[in-house]
């Protein structure tokens, strides 16, 4: 319900003065795609890792005193989703399949990315470096946004804020288990380390 009544306020607000029309059946099923593909990958990437985050290689890590509790990233995720969803639907009502969402696409896809190298792999530092990318990426595509639409830009802030903190997280995450050694390191060094967290490969980082 709150969805529903979110979804027709922002969209309603701009889109039909700027196209002179009200929804079509059409509109709010292309809008369900978009809402599928995030809301729908993001959950099927939080399947796949469920194993990641619950088993005792993510509980034996040393955390910061700011880490969120576990329940907090489903509520916040299905936001972002949703209000990334919006975003990307009023994009495509007004330029289609364009550079803008191709962006879109690029950081939706290292966001879903980000998910197995951490919790499967768990690669600290890879997943690091990948989350970095994604913030750029995210930044690419709110600048996009906002050369056609800036509510659907402004609407892909709260993801870039959240992602931003997630990297600082991740990195915090990384200095703490300096010698947390993930599937790649692993397959190098044997797999002695794999699920550990000491490791005779330590990497070479001070705290």
């Amino acid at each position: 319900v709150c969805s529903a009544v979110l979804f027709s306020f922002v969209i309603s607000s701009g889109i039909n003065a700027e196209y002179g029309r009200s929804l079509r059946a059409s509109d709010i099923w292309a809008f369900l795609v978009f809402l599928t593909i995030t809301e729908g990958g993001g959950a099927l990437m939080g399947i796949l890792s469920a194993g990641g985050f619950s088993g005792e290689w993510f509980k034996n890590l040393v955390k910061p005193s700011w880490n969120p509790p576990s329940w907090l990233f489903g509520p916040v995720w299905t936001t972002l989703y949703f209000l990334m969803a919006v975003a990307a639907f009023r994009v495509w009502r007004k330029v289609g399949f364009a550079m803008p969402l191709g962006s879109f696409f690029v950081q939706l896809a290292l966001n879903f990315a980000w998910v197995p190298i951490f919790a499967v792999c768990h690669e600290l530092l890879f997943a690091f470096v990948e989350i970095a990318l994604l913030d750029v990426a995210i930044i690419v595509c709110i600048v996009m946004f906002s050369q056609v639409d800036r509510l659907a830009a402004a609407l892909m802030i709260p993801y870039l804020l959240w992602s931003l903190f997630a990297s600082l997280l991740n990195f915090t995450l990384w200095r703490l288990n300096p010698t947390t050694v993930g599937l790649y390191c692993a397959s190098q060094f044997g797999d002695h380390g794999y699920h550990g967290y000491q490791t005779a490969v330590p990497l070479p980082i001070e705290l």
